[in-house]
């Protein structure tokens, strides 16, 4: 079952960057800040692979990137958030690094803002399929 949720996350995390990354700015929380705080800088995904066939490795450009061995994942009805819960949660940076043994990250977009609509348009199909198999 954990081996289906790392590949979950690597398809959810590929189809959510595919449709926000190129139109806005992708926020992230992590456990450890304080709610409505968020790290907001130019994510992308670089890339996303599934690592010893539970974990995934997430390359966020500019020397960010994070790893987890996933246990969940949803994406909001709205379409605007997608959170991967999970054990052995890693972020990091050039600058920093944060550990957690079990922790949610959270990727999000300003919702119903012109921009934020239109990309949910164009990626709407792909998404409303994701949330029905993350749902099932």
């Amino acid at each position: 079952m954990i081996g289906q949720h790392a590949d979950q996350a690597r398809r959810a995390l590929t189809k959510y960057f595919e449709t926000y990354s190129m139109s806005t700015v992708i926020y992230i929380e992590l456990p450890d800040l304080p709610r409505g705080k968020a790290l907001d800088s130019y994510f992308s995904l670089d890339s996303v692979e599934v690592r010893e066939g539970t974990g995934i490795y997430a390359d966020l450009g500019y020397t960010a990137y994070f790893t987890v061995n996933p246990t969940s994942v949803k994406l909001s009805d709205d379409l605007f958030a997608l959170t991967i819960e999970g054990v052995d949660l890693e972020f990091g940076s050039s600058s920093m690094r944060r550990f957690y043994e079990q922790g949610a990250i959270r990727f999000f977009v300003i919702p119903d803002t012109p921009i934020t609509e239109r990309a949910r348009e164009s990626g709407e199909v792909r998404l409303r399929s994701l949330l029905a198999e993350l749902s099932a």
